[in-house]
This record gives structure tokens, C-alpha cells and sequence, in this order.
């Protein structure tokens, strides 16, 4: 018995030599995170992308802040007679809108953020038919068109939508 438990025990040099490999792993993942962060920080790291497709949004390349007062107005959904009217932004992320599918549909929770330099909206809708339906829209200033995904709640089926400003 006492040979078969010495056919699996580790020695100290193998221990050693386990624990040096491990440590010379750890430290070269170190080193390159922080050679890649300070090359980032340099700006020797190109990290923008330079190609851009539909379902990404535009990048607003100057900008820290969005005027959100161009999005206020009427827009109206590209495959249905289907309008958000857009009355106003509060400072607080609120957003203040309606909804016609033709009819007035309640809007129950709206909202409005700026992130990964895009303007995104989310319009949820609390009324019968649409117990919890809801938008989420991002804005392509390029094509004066806000798109995204519109939940279908009683269906629970998820649809790519766009909408254009009524003119």
C-alpha cells in the first residue's frame, strides 16, 4: 500500500517547479495587460472602428452630449400606421411621449439614455393588447431614422422596426 501512495505523491522539486511555471504565466499576463493599457491610454492603439454597418449605431465622433431636441416631432413607423409623437427629454433619462396605433395607446414608462456615443429611446406601452410591449429605438442621425426592436407582449415575438419623422 505504502508503494502505491508514493507512485502519486508530489515531491518538492516538482511542487517547485509547478509553482515557477505558474508564476512566470501570471506575470507575462500582467505585463501585456498593461502594456496594452498604456499604448490605449498613448493613443499608439487605434481602438475606433473604421467600418460601420446597419445595425451598428453611428458613432458621433466630436460629440460628448446629443442634442436631444432634434428627435422631438412626430415619427412615424416604416411598415405600419404606426406613430410616437416625441414632446420632451428630462434631465433625469425621462422621456415624455405618446403613442397612435392609429388610436392613442398609454405609454407607461419612458425613457431616453446616451451611451456608447448613441442616442437610445425606450418606449414601454401599458394598455389592453399591449401589456407591457415596448420599443427599444436607437437614433441614426445619417438617415434621420430611429430603429430597433419592438417586443410584441401578448405574442412574446420580438420584430426589427424603424421610424421616420413625419413630415
Amino acid at each position: 500500500m505504502t508503494s502505491s501512495i508514493k507512485k502519486y505523491r508530489i515531491t518538492i522539486p516538482q511542487r517547485k517547479c509547478k509553482l515557477i511555471i505558474l508564476f512566470f504565466a501570471i506575470t507575462t499576463m500582467v505585463g501585456a495587460c498593461q502594456q496594452k493599457e498604456k499604448k490605449e491610454s498613448d493613443g499608439s492603439i487605434n481602438t475606433a472602428s473604421t467600418t460601420n454597418t446597419t445595425r451598428e449605431p453611428v458613432k458621433l465622433q466630436e460629440q460628448k452630449t446629443f442634442d436631444k431636441s432634434i428627435l422631438v416631432g412626430n415619427w412615424i413607423r416604416t411598415d405600419a400606421d404606426y406613430r410616437i409623437t416625441i414632446s420632451e427629454f428630462l434631465d433625469d433619462g425621462k422621456l415624455k411621449a405618446a403613442y397612435f396605433n392609429p388610436n392613442s395607446i398609454n405609454v407607461g414608462k419612458a425613457g431616453w439614455i446616451f451611451s456608447d456615443e448613441a442616442m437610445k429611446i425606450y418606449i414601454e406601452l401599458r394598455d389592453e393588447n399591449y401589456p407591457g410591449s415596448n420599443y427599444n429605438l436607437i437614433y441614426y442621425p445619417e438617415k434621420d431614422l430611429l430603429a430597433g426592436k419592438y417586443f410584441q407582449a401578448v405574442e412574446r415575438v420580438t420584430y426589427d422596426v424603424g421610424f421616420t419623422r413625419a413630415k
